[in-house]
């Protein structure tokens, strides 16, 4: 190993070598291993001419600069000089002889070394890019352009570097990393501290080009100021101030431990940061990786963070004039502002206030939500939500982090909304009253929203429940309801008034097995419909009649063009029933009983009375969903008491 003392020793050797007798015009001295403050080389030789001054050959077994390393590199000086006090190679070319490496460029540079103070000066200066092939492993297959300067100078205890870059192109074979057109500027200084180690500053300019990263796209205007520390065991950024161009700035530091090769301590904090921006480059090239959905964002946020012994120890987020809304048109918050802090070792409280939104089709009015935040959950309390003129209640919201993702408990409920304003929120036929429901627990996993227990809702004179009610998916484009319904008592008539259909008299039940939708569009279920059990009048008016034969046929049917229109008069029944299993978009029916070929639907009784026999059982289902609304299309709808 050879330190500066060593150094000179050789040095001394080359100068009584240079003064050898012209007979011994091949000089060869091999200098075994070599430590400097800014490189380690060994099995290190080192040819000269002394009888042809000005060409020489210096090879390296093995060099390594900073925490990289090369092998088999030989350096050849043209205008060579040596006189024991200073060495000089203006004009050299270094080459990688390795398999690897021996049909590479090579690549130009010039070099200086003074003994008395240890200077050293290394340079490159218009350099093309592909001719850092020799040390830089697989840029030939990136196939770059562009040109280079490097300045690398070190005398006493002080080195600078400077590095310039202009019209810069390159693609990896894979795609996943390329730049163009990019040119940036990197200067830095440090200064040998009195432990050993070094005081280090740095400013690094981009302000042309693009760069992409998958999934990551950033255009040019990046600038960066930093100061630090740097030693054997750790590289530490005391301070840092990165801006960029549309975003905002952050100012951070960090400490690198460079033998575990990680950050084990450190923090940032930004300042007013443009979400919308953040969103479209950061965040949401992530998100889609994850096959997140896209998100729309504005307003501006503030963030910040620190972490201690490698584990995050306190955290920020801030919220200004937001606006968020999920690109599947499902969820909308505006006016947004939050203020939420998290700390490792106490519980914090946070404050999260919305001035208007959407849930679908339904209106949000303006609330707010106390958050009290715990190691790695968070949790609402009794909080009241406007909802139309109603409420939507809050009973216990929480929300914990663990090994297997993000999990919720939701408990709470709706009240005193109104049916004809939350009738035309979901675009449905209005109706009258009032809807209050309890909702007694909704539990998340990832990827899973489930209704615990069952939803009650009073309407039509009679009641409907859903349960074992599922939303696979939830935040995703993707997102599929599963759930079994429940329908009692039913009153008919106030049904077909609703929805502007031919009057039908009577009650019935109905049963919706193993339901899917995705989107509200259904993929399969199991349904029937029947008679409820009792005594109520049973009729259905000529207009019902042909309301149903429309389903089946366009046009008035000859039969009923023979029956007599006057008001009052109706057809009497005994029994409605009839089931779809839907698969493959395919509607299989079913009814009361057979019927020869057909499924009798309805089973007519008393005079005048009629029965209604389908004969066609498979049915296109999104041919009947566009035949009732052709149907019912441009009648307006009654009020429902």
């Amino acid at each position: 190993m050879m330190k500066r003392g060593g150094w000179r020793a050789v040095l001394s050797g080359l100068v009584f070598l240079a003064a050898w007798p012209c007979g011994a015009a091949q000089v060869t001295l091999s200098l075994g291993s070599i430590h400097h403050a800014v490189f380690e080389a060994e099995d290190v030789t080192v040819a000269f001419d002394a009888a042809h001054q000005g060409e020489a050959d210096i090879r390296f077994g093995r060099l390594k600069i900073a925490d990289t390393e090369y092998r088999a590199l030989r350096l050849h000086c043209s205008g060579f000089y040596f006189d024991g006090r200073r060495l000089d190679c203006p004009r050299g070319a270094l080459h990688r002889q390795d398999e690897r490496g021996r049909n590479r460029p090579a690549l130009p540079f010039s070099f200086a070394w003074r003994a008395d103070d240890g200077f050293l000066d290394f340079s490159l200066r218009d350099v093309d890019a592909i001719a850092f092939s020799p040390l830089v492993k697989r840029l030939r297959s990136w196939q770059p352009q562009g040109k280079f300067d490097l300045a690398v100078t070190v005398e006493g205890g002080r080195a600078r570097l400077g590095l310039a870059v202009r019209d810069l192109e390159f693609a990896t074979r894979e795609g996943d990393l390329a730049g163009k057109g990019i040119a940036f500027s990197l200067d830095a200084a440090a200064e040998r501290d009195s432990g050993g180690g070094w005081r280090w500053n740095a400013r690094l300019d981009w302000p042309r080009g693009e760069l992409y990263r998958a999934p990551w796209r950033r255009l040019a205007g990046v600038r960066m100021e930093a100061e630090g520390t740097l030693d054997e065991k750790a590289l530490g950024i005391d301070l840092a101030r990165l801006e960029i161009a549309g975003l905002g700035s952050v100012t951070a530091s960090v400490r690198w431990d460079r033998e575990q090769g990680e950050a084990t301590d450190g923090g940032f904090i930004t300042d007013r940061i443009d979400l919308s921006a953040a969103m479209r480059d950061w965040l949401q090239p992530w998100l889609a990786s994850l096959d997140f959905p896209v998100w729309q964002v504005a307003g501006h946020g503030r963030l910040s963070a620190e972490w201690r012994g490698r584990k995050l120890w306190r955290f920020y987020a801030g919220l200004e004039d937001a606006r968020l809304a999920d690109d599947t048109n499902y969820l909308e918050l505006n006016d947004v502002n939050a203020h939420i802090p998290w700390e490792a070792t106490a519980a914090t409280e946070a404050e999260f206030s919305i001035g208007s939104g959407r849930f679908g089709d339904l209106p949000l009015g303006k609330f707010e939500l106390p958050i009290r935040i715990e190691g790695n959950g968070a949790r609402v309390t009794n909080v009241a939500a406007p909802l139309l003129d109603g409420r939507l209640l809050i009973g216990d919201l929480h929300l914990a982090n663990g090994k297997s993702g993000w999990r919720g408990e939701f408990a709470g409920g709706i009240e005193d909304v109104s049916m004809p304003k939350l009738s035309r929120a979901l675009k449905l036929p209005e109706m009258a009253g009032s809807l209050t429901a309890r909702i007694p627990r909704i539990a998340y996993r990832p990827g899973l929203l489930r209704l615990d227990g069952a939803l009650s809702i009073a309407v039509f004179d009679g009641g409907i429940i859903v349960h074992q009610l599922r939303l696979t998916e939830p935040f995703s484009a993707e997102r599929r309801f599963l759930a079994e319904v429940t329908a009692r008592n039913l009153d008919l008539g106030m049904l077909t008034r609703t929805f502007s259909f031919g009057a039908i008299e009577g009650r019935f039940d109905a049963d919706l097995h193993d339901l899917e939708m995705r989107g509200w569009h259904p993929l399969r279920f199991e349904a029937r419909i029947e008679s409820s059990e009792g005594e109520y009048p049973r009729q259905l008016s000529l207009g019902a009649l042909e309301d149903i034969t429309a389903l089946g046929e366009r046009g008035r049917p000859g039969a009923l063009a023979r029956a007599p229109e006057r008001a009052g008069f109706s057809l009497g029944y005994e029994r409605i029933g009839f089931s779809c299993a839907l698969k493959d978009g395919v509607c299989l029916l079913d009814g009361v009983e057979r019927e020869g070929d057909g499924v009798v639907m309805m089973r007519g009784r008393g005079i005048p009375s009629v029965s209604i026999i389908g004969y066609n059982r498979h049915i296109d289902w999104e041919a009947l969903v566009a035949r009732i609304r052709e149907t019912i299309s441009g009648r307006s709808g009654v009020v429902i008491e």
